[in-house]
């Protein structure tokens, strides 16, 4: 049963007339403000402690878990990105090498055109 404000301040002017000012605010200081059917025991918080920890445990393995299954996938992706990066990269060495070997040949050339002109 929850007891209104109203009815605590009416208990309260009671206790005051019966027992005086300070033990009236001592009593109303000891009482729960919504009633006693609010207050947890230590068997209730026992219990929560309990299934609260219950659930951070279970939540630690689906983190675990999680975080296993994250690690996997970024080896994966690590290895997919140094393969593409090897790849790229012999690709583009293979280029510039051609490349070189060009220029090589057109500055053999020309260098050959010029001393024919001579």
């Amino acid at each position: 049963m929850t007891t209104t404000e109203a009815e605590r301040f009416q208990m309260h002017e009671s206790l005051i007339h019966t027992h005086g000012k300070e033990v009236a605010d001592i009593i109303m200081e000891h009482l729960p403000p919504t009633g006693w059917g609010d207050v947890a025991r230590r068997s209730d918080v026992a219990g929560l402690q309990v299934l609260t920890k219950k659930d951070i445990d279970m939540l630690r393995i689906s983190i675990s878990g999680d975080m296993e299954a994250l690690r996997m996938e970024m080896q994966a992706l690590r290895l997919e990105m140094r393969s593409e990066m090897h790849m790229l990269f012999n690709q583009q060495l293979k280029w510039l090498v051609g490349l070189v070997i060009t220029a090589q040949a057109l500055g053999t050339g020309a260098l050959l055109a010029g001393m024919k002109l001579l």
